[in-house]
This record gives structure tokens, sequence and C-alpha cells, in this order.
């Protein structure tokens, strides 16, 4: 069937920018988007449904850089904590976990992103195989990576054999909508040795590195102490940047270390309620920018940023960085936009699938439907206007792969009550047995 998405199309596509009134073509049996089109010219192309509507914005579904989807399960730990503290405590209740404990969780997670416009995400954690059940079962997309942690007596226990091997194992599953990384926790979580055989699988399969970096000041004095040098120039002695990986946070850089990271296809992923949340610094993400790194957007774990909302992410980020140079314009409404649909994309390897709205790329795609109130100043600035007006609450439609997967709000793969119920059965459980466990 042919659908037709009516309304002000927001592109991201350099060649069909912004439409005030018009339409996306796609097929839901390809998942391919065939045309993008004026409302006038819909005489020209074949529409066997028609949704939407002039009120309507229609834009390339978000795409979440960096998550820790599981993690729903253990929302609201940790508050207070910052840094290997926060670790300590989560690392012990982790512990606990089982792989239907991942499944369950996993799928209140994605559904959750899915209702904040959220269609593509990456997830870093344990047990990913059942995060890939829980992709395959919501129809979504993900970038998955089973994460591997050595320095921890609690935390599940997965070797780098095991995350390469997922890796090579589960790309291109679920028709073709999970793509994998190899999952190495930190610098500090993990021994150098396990680093190079990440490295060394990285270069002879091909396949890419998704870990965390420079993210708290406990890991800078930990990487200086334990091994003479920043974590930018750890990562590229050991041969990380090498291997175009995908660096999540990188909060404490000096200018020799932006300059480092500049000269290698790394790619950026900034969580800024997260870092600011913990009481850390604002990372230095437009000075990383203009010197040519890829930074994209994200959400980061559930249990740092409950919600999992990249609008959210979006406003934090702008304010951030005026505040951290004191000036309103080093990141604007439009680039920051960038950083949650192709930017991301590009992040994650699959810019020839999504992240912008044109001919050929899949239909993934998000139908806002806002309250007139906000959208005043849509026509004459409709990337402010989306940035600074727009939220979760104007999510109506979502489709992935040309699916209709949330309609006018509701889901429609996944008994969103009685997933509710199991998920918050299980973590009472859960929760008794972390306090004998771990204490309160």
């Amino acid at each position: 069937m042919i659908v037709c998405l009516r309304g002000f199309i927001l592109s991201m596509s350099e060649k069909y920018g912004l439409i005030d009134d018009g339409l996306v073509v796609f097929d839901d049996s390809t998942g391919l988007i065939e045309d993008v089109k004026r409302w006038s010219e819909r005489g020209s192309v074949r529409c066997d449904l028609v949704e939407g509507d002039e009120h309507s914005v229609v834009m390339p579904g978000l795409i979440n850089t960096h998550t820790h989807a599981p993690m729903l399960l253990l929302q609201g730990l940790g508050a207070g904590l910052t840094g290997f503290d926060w670790l300590r405590r989560i690392w012990c209740v982790e512990g606990l976990l089982r792989p239907e404990h991942i499944y369950v969780s996993a799928k209140a997670s994605i559904l959750l992103m899915l209702e904040n416009g959220i269609t593509t995400f990456a997830d870093h954690y344990f047990y990913e195989e059942e995060v890939v059940r829980a992709v395959e079962e919501l129809g979504v997309r993900g970038v998955l990576a089973k994460s591997v942690v050595e320095y921890s007596e609690h935390a599940p226990k997965h070797t780098i054999e095991e995350s390469v091997s997922f890796a090579i194992n589960f790309n291109k599953v679920a028709g073709g909508r999970v793509r994998t990384m190899i999952g190495v926790h930190a610098m500090y979580s993990c021994s150098t040795e396990t680093l190079l055989k990440a490295v060394e699988a990285a270069e002879k399969y091909g396949v890419r590195i998704h870990m965390h970096f420079s993210e708290s000041l406990h890991e800078l004095e930990y990487v200086k102490s334990k091994y003479g040098v920043t974590p930018a120039s750890l990562a590229r002695r050991l041969g990380i940047l090498k291997t175009k990986p995908l660096l999540a946070h990188a909060t404490y850089l000096n200018d020799e270390d932006i300059k480092t990271l500049s000269e290698h296809e790394v790619y950026v992923t900034y969580s800024p309620f997260t870092i600011m949340s913990w009481g850390q610094g604002i990372a230095r993400v437009s000075e990383l920018i203009d010197e040519g790194v890829t930074v994209s957007l994200a959400t980061d774990g559930p249990v740092t940023d409950g919600d999992l909302s990249l609008f959210k992410q979006m406003k934090l980020a702008i304010a951030a960085q005026s505040s951290r140079y004191q000036t309103p314009i080093k990141l604007r409404p439009k680039e920051v936009l960038e950083m949650v649909t192709k930017k991301a994309a590009k992040s994650l390897g699959i810019d020839d699938l999504v992240g912008v709205l044109e001919p050929g790329k899949k239909a993934d795609i998000v139908v806002l439907k806002p309250p007139k109130t906000r959208v005043v100043g849509l026509y004459d600035d409709p990337y402010t206007t989306i940035v600074y007006n727009l939220g979760d609450e104007s999510v109506n439609d979502v489709y992935v792969d040309g699916k209709k997967i949330i309609s006018g709000k509701a889901p429609l793969r996944v008994d969103a009550e009685g997933l509710h119920k199991q998920l918050t059965s299980i973590r009472g459980r859960l929760l008794s047995e972390a306090i004998a466990a771990c204490g309160k």
C-alpha cells in the first residue's frame, strides 16, 4: 500500500529542505520513501491512504545514539551519586539481573522511546540478545552492543570474545533493523588486554566499538594515575581511535585531546542532562564540531534520564553550550535537529538508510500534532519553533520501516498496561533482592 503523509515537511534533506504543506510518499511493504512533494502536486503521485493534515509536522524519526535501555527497571536508583560512586551502587544491583529482566525492561524502554518519537537507538548493555528480541517484537531499529565490564565484582561478566561474537552473529537480523557494535564499557573498567582485543576484532571484522569515554572526573583521575595520560591519549595509544569508535560523553578534554580526536574519524555522543545532573562539567561540544568531529545527541540510560527524551536533550544542549561559551549561538536549532537525525544516522553508520526524508531512504517517520499555541512561529522560523516549543507530547504517529507502530499516541504492537504490570512486579522482587545484597 502506498501511504501519503501530509503536513509541514521537515525533511532534514539538503535537496528537499522544508515544505510548508507537503507529502511524504512511501510503500509500506518495502518500507521505502518514494517521493517528497508539495500537497498541491498530489495529483502526480498514487496515494492509497492519506494521513495527517496541514497542521501536522512530518519529520524523520529521532535517533538516540547512546542508551542502556534495560535499565528502566532500575529507574531512580543511584540518585545523588556521581562517577565511580554511582557505578559501584548500580553494578551491585546489576549483578542480580537475569535475561528475563532485560527482555521486559528493554521492551518498556523501547515503548517509551517510540512514544517520544525515537525510532532508532544505540544500546550498550548486558544480555543483549534479549534486547534483540524486544527490538524484533516492537518493530523499532537498534544498533546494539553487548557490554564488557571486567573491573567489577558484581556486574554481569561478558567476555570480549562474547561481545565480538554477538556483533558478528546478530548484525542485520530482525529484517535488517538490528545493526551491531563491540561493547567495551570503558578504559577504566576493562584491561588493556581486552581493549587491544576489541581493536583487533574491530579491524578484522569491520565492526565498530561503542564505549564510554572521558565521562567523569573520577575517570580522568583514574586514567591519568594508572597510565600517565588522558583518556584521549590512551585511546590513541591503544589504537581505539582508528576503529571509528562511538564515544559516549567526552566530557573532559583539553586542547590537545580535541586535536587528537579531530585527527581521527571518531563519533561523539553527547548526553547533557546525565552529565550535568551528575555535577560534572559541560563538554566542549562546540569546539569538537568546529574541529570537524561529528557529534550526535543521546539520552543515556533511563536511570540517569528517566524520560528518554531527545526533545529535552536538544533544549539542554543549546542551553548548556550557550552557558559554557557565554553566547546564545554556539549551537543553533537546525544543528541540534541534525544531531538527532542525519548526524546521528552517520554516527551509527546507517545514514544510507535513515536520518532524512528523501526517496530511497527507509520510512522511519514521526508525525507531530502540536497545539496551535506552540507553533505560532512555525512558518517564520521552523527549526527554532520545533526545538524550543515542542516536546514529546506532540508525538502522534510513528512509523518504522514503513510500518505504523504508534497511532494517535497509542502503541499498536504491545499491551502497555500489561507490560507495566509485569515490569513493576519484576522490579519489586529485584529491589527486595538488592536490599539484601547491596543495602539501601
